[in-house]
């Protein structure tokens, strides 16, 4: 797969898939570095166009967010109709992977990255952005083990038309 987006990324191996999207690596050309790039399940948008509408303002929300614990965005884009966010590519995984190889954190560990996550939700609170999804595996851990704040697409924009039903409960129901 050599498909260019936003004429500087190639989108390269899937990583994983969600309910909503695909998450794929990719490379920035000129630099050569990794990247994320996220796309809408095609099959969703045909079934509910409220998908893209979601997509669409995970993008916004990631844009207005600069923070060193939220996962940066570099870029939105549109190939063919399919749409695509391309972010920084986080090198340490997920709180979620490593809890489940460590079982548990100690308790300067645990403190440390819940202040980071405290700040990060304080800055997007700030910001009118709730994020709704809240949970380890929303939880990306850079190479020195500081946390990035990532996947918005549930996330409710305070000034935004709101796109969930009334009394539907969003996000992982265990969280």
């Amino acid at each position: 797969m050599t498909e260019l987006i936003a004429g500087r990324y190639i989108l390269q191996d899937k990583l994983s898939e969600g309910g909503m999207g695909i998450i794929y690596k990719g490379v920035d050309q000129p630099s050569n570095q990794p990247v994320v790039i996220k796309s809408v399940k095609p099959h969703l948008l045909n079934d509910n166009p409220m998908v893209l509408e979601r997509f669409i303002q995970e993008g916004q929300v990631l844009r207005k967010l600069d923070h060193p614990n939220i996962v940066k965005m570099l870029a939105t884009d549109e190939v063919d109709g399919q749409r695509y966010i391309v972010m920084e590519y986080v090198v340490g995984g997920s709180l979620a992977d490593l809890l489940q190889k460590k079982g548990s954190l100690d308790v300067d560990q645990a403190v440390a990255i819940a202040l980071e996550l405290a700040d990060a939700l304080s800055r997007a609170h700030h910001l009118n952005i709730i994020h709704r999804d809240l949970k380890p595996d929303n939880v990306l851990l850079a190479a020195d083990g500081t946390p990035r704040l990532s996947d918005f697409g549930l996330a409710r924009l305070k000034q935004a038309p709101n796109l969930t039903e009334d009394k539907a409960i969003v996000g992982t129901l265990a969280y």
